[in-house]
């Protein structure tokens, strides 16, 4: 008599439902470990997202701590068409009144015209010679076929400092004109022609090569070009146009707004830091859930060492000016960070190299520098807090594999000993039923042992 591998035949037992059920059981335990993986899998990810914060934190920080970090300048010209400026950390506060006499601007000569630009300008073997701006000669190779804007082009493939450059002025005749525009301005930038043996002759200056110039603070200057950071110190002047008879001023005072940006950048690192762990340092008694933080000590180490910095006062430094909260930085109920970029300007305006000493890395490290080290430390890719919790994560998250293959295992192998052994037993069901059919045949037939 066959036995089927889900129900008895015999005993009419569903088999597999058994042996389904009691698998279950067994499988609790593994669906404990898969829980416990992916609790882990969860809190990894969610220290892979801290870290990336603590890396904010550590480049808002390191915008602080530089000597430099408070001596930004902005500059102000009024509504003068005649010049733009900027100002640099070297830069001092103060007003200046400029004129722009005259622009520098770049020699331009122009060859008398042809009939159009692939008419031929060379009778012969010879050569064309140029000079920039007191540079090298340069020389081009003529022959009877030559064009004009053959010989355009030799020139800018040079790249010597000329360019060349072919016009149609709008003659009625011989309107195609060769242009060479040196690349330099001011006096010393003339374009010479040393070799023609072309047709060409270049009878027109378009432009003469012209040093700026200007009156800074009633002081007569030239320069060679309209770009000028070697007049105010710290300072570029962008010449846009020239008027001798106007006078513009030009204001140059420190940049508090952007000092105040990189205070706001360490405060929003901050915040954005704290409000991450307690957003995952809680447990949600309807859900019965914890946040992948919730009792877990490191990422409430961070959390307090943080905290302790940013509240701390830093020695060696004037009680005045020793702490965030003297330039405006405060701790909410919350826990975190406000701001009043009012009460840093202030105290820039105070006293400047207080505000600096009190953020920037000099004789004592203020707090540019002092949290840039902590949250460094924090983050170390070999040695830091989030890097050693997240090996052990994954040092649990691999034991916690082996022993989820191992029970895989284990369970494979139990259920089929179930199997076989609900199979013996509809074996054995089946061989009583026929001893029991062959005795009920005999006594029934009178027969005897």
């Amino acid at each position: 008599m066959s036995i089927s591998a889900t129900s008895g035949v015999v005993s009419n037992l569903e088999y597999q439902s058994l042996i389904t059920q009691l698998v279950g059981l067994r499988r609790q335990s593994l669906t404990r470990l898969e829980s416990d993986k992916s609790l882990l899998n969860s809190t990894k990810s969610a220290y892979s997202t801290l870290n990336d914060k603590i890396k904010g934190l550590v480049s808002a920080a390191d915008a602080l701590r530089s000597t430099t970090a408070f001596n930004s300048y902005k500059t102000s010209t009024g509504d003068s068409p005649f010049f733009t400026a900027s100002a640099g950390p070297a830069a001092s506060a103060g007003t200046h009144e400029i004129t722009v006499v005259s622009l520098a601007r770049a020699h331009k000569v122009a060859a008398d015209g042809v009939d159009s630009d692939t008419a031929v300008i060379s009778s012969g073997s010879g050569s064309f010679s140029f000079q920039a701006a007191g540079g090298e000669v340069q020389t081009i190779s003529l022959d009877p076929t030559t064009t004009l804007a053959g010989l355009r082009d030799s020139i800018n493939a040079l790249k010597a400092g000329v360019t060349a450059t072919v016009v149609n002025d709008g003659s009625a005749e011989n309107p195609y004109r060769l242009i060479l525009t040196s690349d330099t301005t001011g006096a010393a930038g003339a374009v010479n022609i040393t070799q023609n043996d072309t047709t060409l002759a270049f009878s027109t200056t378009l432009q003469p090569a012209q040093d700026a110039a200007l009156t800074v603070d009633g002081l007569s200057v030239t320069r060679a070009t309209n770009s000028i950071s070697d007049l105010i110190p710290g300072v570029t002047l962008s010449l846009k146009a020239a008027d001798p008879g106007t006078t513009a001023t030009l204001s140059v005072e420190r940049d508090t707004e952007e000092a105040a940006e990189k205070v706001k950048a360490l405060v929003d690192a901050y915040n954005e830091l704290v409000s991450y762990i307690k957003s995952n340092n809680r447990y949600d008694s309807e859900t019965k859930k914890a946040g992948p933080f919730f009792g877990d000590s490191v990422a409430r180490s961070v959390w307090e060492d943080l905290r302790k910095a940013f509240g701390s006062a830093i020695s060696g430094l004037p009680d005045d000016m020793n702490r965030l909260m003297h330039v405006g930085v405060k701790t909410g109920e919350d826990g975190l960070l406000t701001f009043d970029s009012s009460m840093l300007s202030s105290a820039i305006a105070e006293d400047h190299e207080a505000v600096l000493n009190l953020f920037a890395k000099g004789e004592v490290s203020g707090f540019g520098e002092l949290i840039h080290s902590l949250a460094s430390g924090i983050n170390d890719v070999v040695d830091g807090r989030i890097k050693n919790r997240q090996d052990g994560i994954d040092k649990n998250i691999k034991r916690i594999e082996e022993d989820i293959r191992r029970k895989e295992d284990q369970l494979a192998t139990y259920e089929e000993q179930l199997r076989a052994q609900f199979m013996a037993l509809e074996g054995m069901l089946v061989s009583l039923k026929s001893q029991g059919a062959t005795l009920l045949n005999y006594l029934g037939g009178g027969g005897s042992f």
